[in-house]
């Protein structure tokens, strides 16, 4: 274990330095109340110097270490840099989101995509005024073979496993399209929408822009990978996911006012979204389940 691989997470560099800051700031207030309140004996002298000596350290070592961390690297821990730790998910989607002019993601249900992440578009498409083309690919909720099979693999793996069944997993995927076409009708000419339904399964997610990616796993304990544009790694990512999407039923957008506004517009008659839609509607609402 390196200080460079530690102290590339953002949460455990936090928690570094303000143990360490707090560390030395007890020690300072010990030398001082040595100084003022113990007996000048040699005994109290000999503790004092003890102290001074190791706070005098401390400061030395916290700034050795800042100093090789930010003016020097390991080569061999250059593959930390593309390593997430699973708190540092959640600040890291964001991060891109806001600073995303196109997103893409490749998931299955999308909840915490609607919840969290697509607010976010939404907001920053307002703020700045710039149009922000998305692209989501979600599990096709109309191929129960494989909303069972997911929902199978859920159950039995996930930290809410409690929740999945195959209507609920055709239930919130309804749900998230139903929140894209609420954010595609109130952002006209800001959020461009196209949305495919895929029927491959996976255990990744593929989330970013063209700058940025993370891929991360299904339960928020999994670390995650992130890669930059300039990562070797960027391009075959990005040739996966449109591979993905390129084989996915695409959903025809409605001319120029984006995605078609009512799931019955999109997908025409049927029983299985009848039954299901009053639920999809109240779980649009529901927060991210993930705790980042």
């Amino acid at each position: 274990m390196s200080l460079y691989g530690v102290l590339s997470s953002p949460s455990q560099r936090r928690s570094f330095l303000f143990f360490s800051c707090l560390l030395l700031v007890i020690g300072v207030f010990g030398i001082l109340a040595i100084a003022l309140y113990a007996p000048n004996t040699p005994v109290w002298a000999a503790v004092n110097s003890l102290f001074i000596s190791i706070v005098a350290g401390g400061v030395f070592a916290l700034a050795s270490g800042l100093y090789l961390l930010y003016f020097f690297v390991d080569p061999n821990d250059l593959a930390a840099t593309t390593v997430l730790l699973p708190k540092d998910i959640g600040q890291a989607l964001e991060g891109i989101a806001k600073k995303a002019t196109d997103y893409k993601i490749f998931v299955r249900t999308g909840r915490h995509f609607r919840a969290v992440i697509l607010p976010i578009l939404e907001r920053q498409a307002r703020q700045n005024r710039l149009p922000i083309r998305v692209e989501v690919v979600l599990l096709d909720f109309r191929n129960e073979t494989v909303c069972d099979k997911y929902a199978i693999y859920r159950k039995a793996s996930s930290f809410d496993h409690k929740s999945w069944d195959t209507r609920y997993v055709q239930q919130e995927v309804l749900a998230t399209i139903l929140t894209l076409i609420e954010v595609s009708r109130q952002n006209l000419g800001l959020i461009d929408i196209h949305l495919f339904l895929s029927g491959r399964l996976s255990t990744f997610r593929i989330d970013g822009s063209s700058d940025e990616l993370l891929v991360t796993r299904e339960d928020p304990k999994d670390a995650a990978s992130r890669y930059l544009r300039s990562h070797r790694d960027f391009s075959a990512f990005v040739n996966e996911f449109a591979w993905i999407r390129d084989e996915a039923y695409r959903v025809t957008l409605d001319g120029d006012s984006g995605l078609p506004t009512t799931l019955l517009a999109m997908f025409g008659k049927s029983a299985l979204i009848e039954s299901l839609e009053a639920q999809a509607m109240q779980a649009m609402k529901s927060a991210s389940p993930y705790a980042r």
